[in-house]
């Protein structure tokens, strides 16, 4: 069990676990329990293997490797995360947070838990899905410490504040301090295992942030996280400061931003909640969700003339997001052009692939490309050149998931007129450079980038470009808060900075 050592825990036993989805409540369909085993994110894990990966880019990565050199027992549980999409099913929800609980039941007492969340999981039957996960853990260990992760993106309310002693989210988005947020994790417990529970503050901002407006790659939220880190040293007196965008596209009470705070006393928490509060508040009216049309995209890539390349972000098409990769508006849009010189990464379509791998390199095949999931859209009838096949797991280097594996099952690089594309059998959003190689790609080749991603794709695809183009083409993540179809939003949030408020019917 424990020792306490002049003020310092020498040896926790401490129990990990971690379930992580992003749940687009507009979206169609629903993910199962399928989905958390799938291995475009690295697939289920149970207990050792969640160790085996000294370079996992998750955070719970980050916090095996400070607990292990610390010299804390670690008692690992499962891990598992599903690419965003519709509702998590009641049954995929039972069994993943019923195996966590049971084997913190039958496996206690524990002088910690960590729990790797997401933050903005909705199932059928919660609106709430980490609340009522950190309620159940809660009611099985006890009065000990309690902290999470959680993505930027999360939508935090009462119930997770409540059961939690501690959460913090990551700063980046694209989220390349996964690993750090884990540490910060590790910290939190160490500082609760040392001494008294920390004094919470929170804060709702009263206006949606969309996504597209969220990258701490650009202003104003790049200075935000500036501020955040500032005030989070300047005072010894707080331990811990979040702020999460949250991710607008979830119809629940608590979706949109918050600030988070934890500290020794209760004042210092306000003091430093109210601080970064004021300070996003200042900065409403730089969110709003003005973007490109497909045509007008099309036309200044046709146009271009960097000396790097011109990236279309097709961002409402975002698997990380909830998206189904499968619409074709930009590429339809880029095809109209003629543009000469572009490529198209990922567009998930299975029947497309598997007709292009039974066709062979160097076929022309007739295809009907995408457009099969979402309502109202349709494929796009074409013909293609196959001009490269691949298949099975390929590693990712890149600065987000780089340490990963991922496979996407047969994928296959096609050409209409100037215009390739990589056709996957799976669904993942294209953040690394690596997604172009796996089919034959280097991007930098080419003049125009175009990616299914909302904003992760900066980490890695940012330094080749001169001109980074946002388009929003029809699809299943609308970037404008606006344009869906409400119910449960709280009376009177604003739909985006300065945007017009919600009203209850």
């Amino acid at each position: 069990m424990s020792q306490l050592h002049q003020g310092e825990w020498t040896v926790a036993r401490i129990a990990i676990a971690g379930f992580l989805h992003e749940t687009n409540t507009f979206a169609p369909g629903t993910t199962d329990y399928a989905d958390f085993q799938a291995r475009t994110m690295g697939g289920m894990m149970r207990g050792a293997q969640m160790l085996e990966n000294p370079k996992f880019p998750m955070a719970t990565g980050g916090f095996i490797a400070k607990a292990r050199a610390a010299g804390h027992e670690l008692f690992p549980i499962l891990w598992c995360f599903a690419e965003p999409g519709g509702y998590v099913t009641a049954a995929a929800f039972e069994r993943i947070t019923g195996e966590i609980v049971a084997s913190l039941a039958a496996n206690g007492p524990f002088d910690a838990v960590y729990l790797d969340l997401h933050g903005a999981m909705v199932t059928t039957e919660h609106d709430d899905a980490e609340a009522e996960i950190l309620r159940r853990v809660r009611a099985v260990v006890g009065d000990i410490p309690v902290v999470n992760s959680l993505d930027l993106h999360g939508n935090v309310g009462d119930g997770m504040l409540k059961h939690a002693d501690a959460m913090v989210a990551y700063r980046t988005y694209p989220h390349v301090d996964m690993r750090a947020t884990g540490e910060r994790a590790f910290r939190l417990i160490e500082t609760l295992l040392a001494g008294p529970r920390l004094a919470k503050a929170m804060r709702k901002l009263p206006f949606l942030l969309p996504i597209h407006r969220q990258s701490t790659f650009t202003e104003p939220c790049k200075s935000i996280y500036e501020a955040l880190e500032k005030l989070e040293a300047e005072d010894p007196k707080i331990a811990s400061m979040s702020f999460l965008p949250g991710f607008p596209l979830a119809d629940i009470p608590m979706c949109g931003a918050v600030v988070l705070a934890y500290g020794k006393t209760q004042t210092a928490a306000d003091r430093a909640a109210d601080k970064l509060y004021e300070l996003i508040s200042s900065h409403e009216a730089a969110f709003d969700p003005a973007l490109k049309t497909p045509a007008e995209a099309a036309q200044l890539a046709l146009g271009y003339t960097g000396n790097r390349s011109m990236i279309l972000a097709d961002i409402q098409d975002n698997p990380g997001a909830g998206g189904t990769g499968d619409t074709v508006g930009i590429i339809e849009a880029l095809v109209a052009a003629k543009v000469p010189d572009a490529v198209v990464a990922i567009l998930a379509d299975p029947e497309s692939a598997a007709k292009a791998h039974a066709a062979g390199v160097g076929a022309t095949v007739t295809l009907d490309l995408g457009g099969k999931t979402v309502p109202g859209q349709k494929p796009f009838r074409t013909e293609a050149v196959v001009e490269k096949l691949a298949d099975g797991p390929f590693a990712l280097t890149g600065p987000m998931l780089g340490g990963l594996r991922s496979d996407l099952g047969k994928v296959a690089q096609i050409r209409i007129g100037g215009v390739r594309v990589v056709v996957s059998s799976a669904r993942t959003q294209c953040n690394d450079q690596d997604y172009f190689r796996h089919a034959g790609i280097e991007p930098k080749d080419h003049k125009v980038i175009v990616v299914k991603s909302s904003n992760h794709y900066r980490a890695d695809f940012q330094p080749l470009a001169d001109a980074i183009v946002e388009v929003a083409a029809p699809g299943a993540c609308d970037m404008n808060p606006a344009n869906l179809p409400w119910t449960k939003l709280p009376d009177g949030i604003r739909l985006y900075g300065n945007g017009p408020a919600w009203k209850c019917a």
